[in-house]
């Protein structure tokens, strides 16, 4: 039997919370290497749920073995560019499916989704983590509403992984404007039921996005 904490969550699915956070919020940063050690006195803890959260992870993609220790997956320039244009294969599909099964829910929730990156895009300085999360949750939205559990499931893996690259370097947020214009046209493309125009102009989106990447983040990154 695992280990319990207060409230039913075993110490195992804790350990993973912790760690799982801190990869995706910045706190621990690509490549880093993490101590089952340091992190059994930081959770007090055992370190048998801690080993058994890091496997997990593992299994994810997120961490991978390095001796005693684990880092944080460190994505070089030609895996970021893959994973992107993978992105841009499987969000086009998933927006021309959403706006074939389009239903008053998803409109519900692609909207609010929508003015919470509108609104968060006009902060004076916006959190870069809280707008990839923001925008990952639009796209989620659509991927879910495709009806096809392999995209939700390959895109939220990519997004994961992307993620641990934009908390560690995407210090601009530049795009942020444009990207809610083109958000909105997606949203629009799919609130109207017209599948071809919701995937063309998701893959504008995504070539954009992936010039963006190209010309200002990788030559930070490298």
């Amino acid at each position: 039997m695992k280990e319990q904490e207060d409230g039913g969550q075993t110490l195992t699915e804790a350990a993973y919370r912790y760690i799982f956070d801190g990869i995706t919020n910045g706190k621990f940063r690509a490549g880093q290497s993490i101590s089952p050690d340091t992190l059994s006195k930081n959770l007090n803890m055992s370190k048998t749920p801690i080993r058994e959260a890091l496997l997990q992870l593992e299994v994810e993609n997120l961490v991978f073995r390095n001796g005693r220790y684990y880092n944080v997956i460190y994505l070089d320039e030609q895996e970021v560019l893959e994973l992107y244009q993978l992105r841009r294969i499987l969000e086009s599909e998933a927006a021309y499916y959403a706006a074939k099964n389009v239903n008053e829910q998803v409109v519900r929730d692609l909207d609010a989704a929508l003015n919470a990156i509108i609104e968060a895009s006009r902060e004076p300085n916006p959190e870069p983590i809280k707008l990839a999360d923001l925008n990952g949750k639009f796209h989620s939205i659509i991927a879910r509403a495709s009806g096809n559990r392999y995209i939700v499931q390959y895109t939220t893996e990519i997004r994961l992984k992307l993620k641990v690259i934009r908390t560690t370097f995407f210090s601009s947020y530049d795009r942020r404007f444009d990207e809610s214009k083109e958000h909105k046209k997606i949203f629009d493309a799919i609130r109207q039921s017209k599948p071809d125009l919701a995937k063309q102009l998701t893959i504008d989106h995504m070539d954009k996005t992936i010039k963006y990447v190209k010309d200002y983040v990788l030559n930070k990154m490298y």
